[in-house]
């Protein structure tokens, strides 16, 4: 059994010799491969790797101009041989039981991927009250597909995933910034779905550079454009729960109006949610409204300006 660790990073320098250690620290018998991605860091960040790892077995360490998340890691599995991937985020620490406990509980489900909790604190301080010896609350869904378009399933550190799956379903959608949901979204496609409460893996509160903190719009827009995607290439033959994916994405762009933008509620996503409910008539219409949830994050005044925009 091999697992593959593929750690994309992009301006990490600081974060590097704990997010390592937590990698090389992983416990388990299986064998290990790392494949570390620079994405066209400007602090440094591609030296202190191959420093740190100089001494390292198994290892690639690639680089390319800034291309962001999705082409990075696919980059990443693209190079992997490994049975299991692995994804590391830049700035994330792994708890050291969080493969073995990961990998148990894909193999116990036969899922295709397994996710755990993930906790944001400063410095990586590890509370000692985690309980990561044992699977906490094993759950399985076995079509994983309709939750996955509501609730974004998604991650990189807290998570494992099915090579063979990831390969056959293609991996991360290279068209979108953001990686982590297109790559569960196509997978929810081919097998089940396992969860576990612990907590298998750790960020920094502090790091700017982090999506989530600094660039909510980026999230949002890519789970939004990443169902639009994944929607004109898969016929979901279902209406009402379409309607409520529409509703979803609808309220994910009303949301970054309001707090972003500064919009009032009289806004063209309310408008949109309205005509849902009482005027839509068919699939079509519905991915339409989803379209226009993208295209509502391109306003001219946004300080946040999103890459890979859908046309």
């Amino acid at each position: 059994m091999k697992i593959s660790f593929i750690c994309p990073v992009y301006n990490k320098k600081k974060f590097l010799p704990k997010v390592l250690k937590g990698i090389f620290d992983q416990i388990g018998s299986f064998s290990k491969e790392y494949i570390f991605i620079d994405d066209g860091s400007n602090d440094g960040s591609l030296n202190e790797l191959k420093k740190l790892t100089k001494n390292i077995k198994n290892i690639k360490i690639l680089y390319h101009k800034n291309k962001g998340p999705a082409f990075t890691t696919q980059k990443g599995i693209n190079q992997s041989t490994g049975d299991y991937i692995k994804l590391v985020g830049g700035d994330d620490f792994l708890l050291p039981n969080c493969t073995l406990n990961l990998l148990n509980g894909i193999r116990k489900t036969k899922s295709v991927a397994i996710f755990s909790k993930f906790a944001l604190n400063d410095n990586f301080k590890y509370k000692k009250n985690w309980d990561i010896n044992l699977l906490k609350n094993l759950k399985i869904i076995n079509d994983p597909l309709p939750n996955t378009l509501l609730n974004c399933y998604s991650g990189t550190s807290p998570t494992l995933y099915c090579a063979k799956s990831i390969r056959k379903s293609k991996g991360c959608n290279t068209k979108l910034f953001v990686e982590d949901f297109s790559l569960a979204l196509e997978l929810s496609k081919l097998g089940n779905f396992a969860f576990i409460d612990n907590i298998s893996s750790i960020g920094p509160k502090n790091d700017e550079n982090r999506i989530m903190v600094n660039n909510e719009g980026q999230l949002f827009h890519d789970y939004n454009a990443a169902i639009y995607y994944f929607l004109k290439k898969n016929d979901l033959n279902n209406f009402n729960l379409l309607k409520k994916i529409t509703n979803k994405c609808l309220g994910r762009s009303e949301k970054f109006g309001r707090r972003i933008l500064k919009k009032t509620v009289y806004n063209k996503m309310n408008f949109l949610r309205l005509k849902l409910f009482f005027n839509t008539r068919n699939n079509n219409e519905l991915i339409d409204m989803i379209k226009e949830s993208c295209l509502f994050f391109y306003d001219k005044h946004s300080h946040q300006k999103i890459r890979y925009k859908i046309k």
